[in-house]
């Protein structure tokens, strides 16, 4: 239940806190089981993202250290994220990879989607960086594990900013053709041979799907790149003078929340790979609650139709705030 609430939020946040977000490929989606295959920029907010287009229930593969807290462990599960824990991190935690693998397939083999972010760590950087073998172990085990999902698709997924930190971006969030199990041309039990060919061809389809950017380049190229890639996804260059009007109330109302928020998330993060998330989560769940708040304050003091028209009100503005 907690899952779908969420969901709904995301749903109705996302619209407000993005700019404009410009999907490529959905309507060739895999139909089936499928494993999308994400690079992974944006943090949690990459699976945001993507979960608010995909229809069936999105299981996330995500670090397993968060889930070390028995408490934080049991939200994350309501929102159905599924840890995935390193050798790295410890001897006692290796074992953990079958488990994870058994959730994923189950997730899929239930009608879920599963979101595995292929390269292994968060950098907020516009390249595709170096795969790890998570993805196609995955793959391996759901077309030849017990039970196999012979018609499972592995679909390369490109979540691309126009900047990482902060409301106001354009993100363009693209799918390619999936990769289906006749693909692989190595024999299966040649394990460690298909696991490379996989990821090669995982990694070339990725690269068409994910925007890449010279870290070099000046601001002011990086700028220019990035305006040339979104030229399929564009805004309004400006609004007519009532929705700059509508625009400018909007953000002067809201300011002192959001800013209020935006310290918080920054001494929480220290500006780290997570800030946006942490920033949209709390907006997504927080700003929810204060709408709720003010409006019964103001039906309480002033009359419901008037704590009616503001619990209407602020999101409206909160739109416009963002968008002019």
């Amino acid at each position: 239940m907690f899952f779908y609430f969420s969901r709904f939020l995301v749903r109705l946040a996302l619209p407000i806190y993005l700019k404009k977000l410009c999907v490529k490929g959905f309507d060739k989606l895999h139909k089936g089981p499928v494993l999308l295959a994400s690079n992974h920029s944006g943090s949690f907010f990459d699976a945001v993202v993507i979960g608010a287009i995909i229809r069936q229930p999105i299981f996330t593969l995500t670090r397993g250290d968060v889930f070390k807290k028995k408490a934080a462990a049991f939200w994350l599960r309501q929102i159905k994220l599924i840890p995935v824990f390193r050798g790295s991190e410890g001897r006692q935690y290796v074992k953990n990879h079958d488990v994870t693998v058994q959730e994923g397939y189950e997730a899929m083999k239930g009608g879920g989607a599963v979101i595995i972010f292929s390269e292994g760590v968060c950098v907020n950087e516009w390249r595709l960086r170096p795969l790890g073998k998570g993805t196609a172990r995955m793959a391996y085990h759901t077309w030849y594990g017990d039970n196999a999902l012979k018609n499972m698709g592995v679909v390369p997924t490109g979540v691309n900013y126009e900047h990482f930190r902060g409301p106001g971006k354009r993100v363009s969030l693209r799918f390619g053709d999936a990769i289906l199990i006749n693909d692989i041309k190595t024999d299966p039990l040649e394990y460690e041979r298909w696991l490379r060919e996989f990821n090669e061809i995982l990694e070339r389809k990725m690269s068409a799907e994910v925007w890449s950017i010279p870290a070099e380049l000046s601001k002011e190229e990086k700028v220019a790149n990035l305006n040339a890639l979104f030229a399929d996804c564009t805004v309004p260059a400006t609004g007519n003078a009532f929705q700059n009007a509508l625009g400018w109330i909007g953000r002067t109302i809201h300011r002192p929340f959001y800013n209020f928020l935006e310290r918080k998330t920054a001494k929480l993060t220290a500006r780290s790979v997570f800030y946006d998330s942490v920033l949209f989560g709390m907006l997504m769940y927080l700003y929810p609650v204060a709408v709720v708040l003010l409006s019964l304050i103001i039906g309480a003091l002033v009359g419901w139709q008037a704590g009616l028209a503001l619990f209407f009100a602020l999101p409206i503005l909160a739109w416009f705030g963002s968008h002019y």
